[in-house]
């Protein structure tokens, strides 16, 4: 794993053979991942990995390259490569500013406890205690993992930038011999937040009260949606919304809407690096410092996710969202959703017809422009009943706009939790949505 003083020597190194304007990113990681199927471990791995990237810029040319072999002769080719490469690429629409301030964005902090805690002797002996738990006609699956992860950039303008994040992840399923089962996910970067034993007696509660699904007629319901199925809703909604460039080129719910009341007055979302519930990476993948953002605000549409070229584009400032990707644009990776006054547990009791969903599969986008998605339940979906749950329902699909259901949101619960995102975690609370449209049922 490397440190912030060899990170910096490799990148200074490879920039003093450079002949242009160059952006260069190092990325290390390791990963120890114990996967088990079958109530059994039946892998455990490691892996460790040092990828240079190299992105070079000649007027509106550019050309990018990667290494992961890092001597002297390794670093001079790949800059002959990348520089030679230049001749061949197309001019783009812009010339990309170099980047010059600030000098140097760091964070170091990260927690000393994930490794003592979760190595491969912890992260087994957590598995097979939670495996004994399991009556007979049940069986667990699953993966539990520890990442160690280094993000440093340079430029030969003579920027600096680090970051370390470490984190943990576990995730489980808990089958019935007769198909139902239960589903847990969790990712954090505090060891004191990793509740191994809860996360798999909840999967474990959800599989037995999975038994005996009733079938449930395609149509209109009103929903609770649990974190992790409120999480897959809002990584779409990003994916094909909240970034300028999606905006620009006509294919997000937003365009056109600036200002607008788009959702419910009790729906707020951002972005913010900062909290502690996400994972802090300070800068963007193209070197520019990570500003929050209000996205929604009180259902209002306040502002997007900008990278370089689309801030080019509009003549504003980037907002330090870009992936280094040109395609991808601005990109939201620390989203939060504000959260209401009522627990979960308080919003079931209060309910007197409902289904509630663990989580989402298989998600799809059918149409961006109306932030219209489908996808199947899985692991766990109940019927609410008189303020309780009264029995299990076979898996059904749905097929929803994100402009109704979010403009349809009447409870907000008070906690909030971490949800896998496309990149790092989101922090959101459950939902309670009226007329959530099921288009098809399992049988």
């Amino acid at each position: 794993m490397l440190n912030k003083k060899e990170s910096y020597a490799i990148i200074d190194k490879v920039l003093s053979y450079c002949n242009y304007y160059t952006m260069a990113t190092l990325i290390s990681h390791e990963e120890g991942l114990t996967r088990f199927a079958n109530s059994e471990i039946h892998q455990n791995v490691f892996k460790s990995n040092n990828t240079l990237e190299i992105t070079i810029h000649d007027g509106k040319k550019q050309s990018k390259n990667s290494t992961n072999i890092l001597d002297d002769e390794s670093l001079k080719e790949l800059v002959r490569k990348t520089e030679q490469n230049l001749r061949f690429m197309p001019e783009g629409e812009y010339e990309i500013p170099k980047v010059t301030a600030p000098a140097e964005i760091t964070n170091e902090e990260y927690d000393a406890e994930l490794e003592s805690a979760f190595g491969i002797p912890g992260r087994a002996s957590l598995i097979k205690s939670c495996i004994e738990s399991l009556d007979d006609d049940y069986t667990a699956s699953g993966a539990f993992s520890l990442n160690k992860m280094v993000f440093a950039m340079g430029n030969n303008s003579g920027i600096k930038r680090f970051c370390r994040l470490d984190n943990v992840s576990f995730n489980t399923v808990i089958t019935h011999k007769n198909g139902p089962s239960g589903y847990a996910e969790y990712a954090t970067d505090k060891s004191a937040d990793m509740d191994v034993t809860k996360l798999f007696n909840s999967a474990y509660s959800k599989a037995k009260a999975a038994l005996n699904p009733e079938s449930l007629e395609p149509g209109s319901y009103t929903v609770i949606l649990e974190p992790l199925a409120v999480g897959d809703l809002l990584s779409y909604m990003s994916y094909c919304g909240f970034s300028a460039k999606s905006v620009d080129i006509g294919i997000s719910f937003l365009a056109g809407k600036k200002g607008q009341q788009v959702f419910g007055e009790n729906i707020s979302i951002y972005d913010d690096h900062t909290d502690g519930n996400t994972f802090s990476l300070p800068f963007d993948f193209e070197g520019y410092e990570r500003r929050k953002l209000n996205i929604i605000d009180q259902g209002v549409a306040k502002e997007l996710a900008y990278d370089v070229r689309t801030a080019l584009k509009e003549g504003v400032d980037t907002t330090g969202h870009g992936l280094g990707e040109a395609s991808t644009g601005g990109f939201p990776i620390n989203l939060i959703m504000k959260n209401g006054a009522k627990s979960l547990e308080d919003i079931i009791k209060e309910t007197d017809n409902a289904i509630l969903v663990t989580r989402f599969h298989y998600m799809n986008v059918v149409d961006p422009k109306k932030a219209l998605f489908t996808a199947l339940t899985r692991d766990g979906l109940y019927m609410v009943k008189n303020g309780q749950i009264s029995h299990a329902v076979k898996n059904m699909r749905f097929t929803e706009s994100m402009l109704n259901a979010f403009n349809k949101v009447t409870e907000v619960s008070k906690d909030r939790t971490k949800v896998p995102g496309f990149f790092g975690v989101s922090y959101v609370p459950a939902l309670k949505i009226d007329d959530f449209h099921f288009t098809g049922k399992t049988e």
